[in-house]
């Protein structure tokens, strides 16, 4: 299709037209995106299926009578969060199936060169944006939640364990007992602490807890943001604008 005067005349921007070749930041963008999409996707229909498969701990090792005790408190207490925030975890989970249809939508349209793939891409890295900042609403809470609810638990679950240090004549090695996260993505230890040391405080365990399972999402949202900036810089600025036949608008003629 000629590159010629808009529908608005002369000197109004010409609508995109199909690339006519694929350079290597398009390709690299595009198969981000596919993996990026697909990881989403996943983990979408995953929780729109079951929500509640997050609060699962599987038993990795063989356990004592009352660490195995503390451990399925810790599932159940896992279990009661996850199924209050039920709904919003849904919600998200639907939010994500969508957003990842899309953003396989303008892969497949970038890579296909495809005339509207510049602006089937920058829908789908805005909406990334508002995405991962609205899944924060929601991962945030039960993060919360999980840490000041499981951190007496974990607290005896690491004096379970310190007499097995001070077994071990000091070596620092500890048996590990994992807690589940609420979001299902963050797994936190439970011991680590050197031989000798007294039994951790609720209050400090809730805070380690709380630091760990409100960084990671927030890690995971800044990286997803980061990829939709990623594809806002070249899909909407020189290089992606010349790629699909979008030349900056010309001034009015002078009288």
């Amino acid at each position: 299709m000629p590159n010629g005067p808009g529908r608005l005349g002369p000197g109004a921007a010409p609508g995109p037209i199909a690339p006519t070749h694929r350079p290597r930041w398009l390709l690299v963008l595009s198969s981000v995106t596919l993996m990026y999409g697909g990881m989403l996707l996943i983990s979408g229909l995953g929780d729109l299926r079951n929500p509640t498969a997050a609060a699962k701990l599987p038993m990795a090792r063989p356990m004592a009578p009352e660490e195995e005790t503390l451990t399925r408190e810790l599932i159940e207490v896992n279990t009661a969060i996850v199924g209050q925030h039920a709904g919003a975890i849904r919600a998200r989970a639907a939010a994500s199936t969508v957003l990842a249809l899309i953003l396989l939508y303008s892969a497949a349209a970038a890579l296909s060169r495809d005339r509207h793939g510049r602006t089937a891409t920058l829908t789908a890295a805005w909406l990334g944006i508002a995405y991962w900042l609205g899944s924060l609403l929601v991962v945030i809470p039960i993060a919360q939640d999980y840490s000041a609810r499981s951190a007496p638990i974990l607290a005896r679950l690491i004096a379970l364990d310190l007499p097995t240090l001070a077994a071990d004549g000091g070596s620092g090695a500890a048996s590990t007992s994992v807690a589940p996260a609420a979001d299902g993505g963050t797994a936190v230890p439970t011991a680590g602490a050197g031989t000798g040391e007294p039994a951790p405080r609720p209050e400090a365990v809730a805070g380690y807890m709380q630091t760990a399972f409100i960084g990671a999402p927030i890690a995971i949202a800044t990286v997803g943001i980061l990829i939709s900036l990623l594809l806002i810089t070249y899909f909407g600025g020189r290089r992606g604008r010349a790629l699909y036949g979008l030349h900056p608008k010309l001034p009015p003629p002078r009288a």
